[in-house]
């Protein structure tokens, strides 16, 4: 076995382990949206039951949120007052009035589902990556090419709205770095199966 066929045996090894660890991160990402939206739904339908709970928890001191949507025993949320959410929406300022605690903890929990939802996309995407390398006979072909850039793209648009200009522009300059060695390994590909 040559060089290049170990290297080649190395990196379909190292995609088989990424496309593994991406199907369990994936695996986790969907339970912890299933359970997310399942909280925030059950918030919402049985407010009358949990928010004399947390009035209960807040007025204790239990529940902090002075700084945010809440502390908890060492688990801070922060950036959501309780008492600063308004709606246009006759009904939800009802709800927002009337229960607040649930219907903002209930609401977050969902706005956090989609969140992780995003993400769990976002990583199969990536699976799918490593897969595509894992099965053709060179990293260097047109299909794996257009897939790293696709999922990179997509990656620094997900960074771009998330995290900010900053880690957006550099998602894309690393992208861009990456289409450009890819096409470069491609057309020594090319050279190195004609002098075969």
């Amino acid at each position: 076995m040559n060089e290049e066929n170990v290297k080649l045996e190395k990196i379909k090894k190292s995609c088989r382990f990424g496309k593994k660890v991406a199907t369990i991160l994936c695996i986790i990402a969907i339970v912890g949206c299933v359970c997310s939206m399942v909280a925030g739904i059950a918030l919402l339908v049985n407010s009358e039951r949990f928010e004399p709970e947390f009035v209960k928890y807040v007025d204790e001191g239990k529940i902090d949120t002075s700084n945010g949507i809440g502390k908890v025993s060492g688990i801070s949320i922060q950036g959501i007052n309780v008492n600063d959410w308004k709606s246009d929406i006759p009904a939800l300022q009802k709800a927002l009035t009337e229960r607040p605690y649930t219907t903002v903890y209930g609401i977050y929990c969902i706005i956090v589902s989609l969140s992780v939802a995003v993400c769990s996309v976002m990583i199969k995407l990536l699976s799918s990556v490593f897969e595509l390398i894992e099965k053709e006979d060179t990293p260097f072909t047109d299909a794996v090419i257009k897939r790293v850039t696709v999922v990179m793209i997509v990656i620094s648009g997900f960074l771009l709205l998330t995290a900010g200009a900053a880690f957006g522009i550099l998602g894309g300059l690393v992208t861009w770095v990456v289409h450009t060695v890819m096409d470069y390994g491609k057309t020594l590909q090319i050279q190195s199966d004609e002098t075969l």
